[in-house]
């Protein structure tokens, strides 16, 4: 597992990326090619929106009240991805929806075994989780 915030932040990015770039393209802009991210600023964990724009403080649900452009599930599943920045412990499901084993994304079953399978390989998941 990356030991920094700083490297953990990384792996989320690529995370990310990887599930903008199959099945329904979540966190990726089709108008400009933005994908959605994390940043630290102040050492405070931020996700900046594909479609807004915005830094939303990823620490708690209220902070998404402006700027996020995505549901309930992906809500989720960016205050997950935050805690692990921040803690380093991968907390999968822990907000509720089931995080990436929710079966409400409309991905096809063969895309979220290849998410699962890419979040393996850099760390957010253990192997055969």
């Amino acid at each position: 597992m990356n030991e920094t915030k700083e490297q953990r932040l990384e792996t989320v990015n690529k995370l990310i990326t990887k599930i903008s770039s199959v099945g329904r393209r979540f966190f990726f802009n089709e108008k400009d090619g933005f994908i959605a991210h994390f940043e630290l600023k102040n050492n405070r964990t931020y996700f900046v929106d594909d479609y807004t724009k915005e830094y939303i403080y990823a620490y708690g649900p209220r902070y998404f009240d402006r700027g996020f452009s995505h549901g309930g599930t992906m809500q989720s599943l960016i205050l997950e991805f935050s805690e692990f920045i921040r803690t380093g412990r991968c907390v999968n499901g822990k907000n509720g929806y089931g995080g990436l084993y929710c079966p409400y994304w409309g991905y096809l079953q063969s895309e979220m075994v290849e998410i699962r399978s890419f979040a393996a390989d850099i760390g957010y998941l253990k192997a055969g989780s």
